[in-house]
């Protein structure tokens, strides 16, 4: 390629080459290279003669960030902003890297491990005389679910607030842990989990409805919620129901005294045990 440059055209040729080599982001065309260089330096012109050569000495990197301008014995580098990379474009997008954002989101999977985890699903399945399966457990996580999703929005309702962002938040970690465990429970035949999956969505939807309203309402408008959907509308033993009522009641209480620090920032949610046991 030098045979095509001389004197100072080499030089400055090279100082180009060598800022494409330390810079470069991505590529650009022969043109693009030529038109953004000689706009800083007429003389490029002749060092860029003969596009083949230059262009393959272009096509070995990727284009420069800055283009340094010569002018006698000043210099001046025009820089350009870096290009956000593919991972920096979708956290942005998905708000996260905003630290709140990402600490109520991370909150949130706390809050529902504290139900996942820590919940005794035994101590409900033996008490309440409830079979051991998959929809009961849904039955069990849901109703606790509600009370988090309940004490969420009085951290604001409102479009873009931390309470409303914290209860999307839970309800999808929910729901991911419960597809999860359908389809190991029908590996065999893992198309019958969207239907099921979208089945519990719609009695999600409108048990929430119906929770809310038994817990604005007296403890007879609580139990009458408790009693269709918990119990689905068998419970022969009305102190079953009494007790998952004060039960209820008793979580609401704890969740209203838990500020916002242990709840939204460094969750320390504590959940009442179902049977208070003598001496804890």
């Amino acid at each position: 390629m030098s045979s095509f440059l001389t004197g100072r055209t080499i030089t400055v040729a090279n100082e180009l080459i060598h800022t494409l080599l330390r810079n470069g982001t991505s590529r650009f065309s022969f043109s693009q290279a030529c038109q953004l260089s000689t706009r800083q330096d007429p003389r490029l012109l002749k060092a860029l003669s003969n596009p083949t050569q230059f262009q393959l000495a272009l096509l070995s990197t990727e284009t420069a960030k800055a283009y340094p301008s010569v002018n006698g014995t000043n210099q001046t580098v025009v820089s350009e902003e870096p290009k956000e990379g593919f991972f920096k474009r979708l956290f942005k997008r998905k708000n996260w890297l905003d630290d709140t954002r990402l600490r109520l989101r991370m909150s949130s999977c706390y809050l529902y491990e504290s139900v996942a985890d820590c919940i005794d699903y035994n101590e409900f399945f033996t008490y309440f005389n409830m079979p051991n399966t998959f929809n009961t457990w849904f039955l069990i996580t849901e109703l606790h679910v509600w009370m988090l999703l309940v004490r969420a929005m009085a951290e604001g309702p409102e479009k873009d607030a931390a309470g409303r962002f914290m209860r999307n938040c839970i309800v999808e970690t929910m729901w991911n842990d419960v597809t999860t465990r359908a389809k190991q429970l029908v590996a065999h035949n893992p198309s019958s989990v969207r239907p099921q999956i979208q089945l519990l969505s719609e009695q999600f939807q409108a048990t929430l409805l119906a929770y809310d309203e038994g817990i604005n309402g007296d403890d007879k408008a609580l139990a009458g919620a408790l009693w269709r959907r918990f119990f689905s509308g068998r419970c022969d033993d009305y102190e079953h129901l009494e007790l998952l009522v004060k039960y209820v009641r008793q979580q609401m209480e704890m969740l209203d005294k838990t500020d916002r620090y242990n709840f939204a920032i460094k969750p320390t949610v504590k959940w009442v045990p179902l049977i208070e046991k003598p001496g804890v």
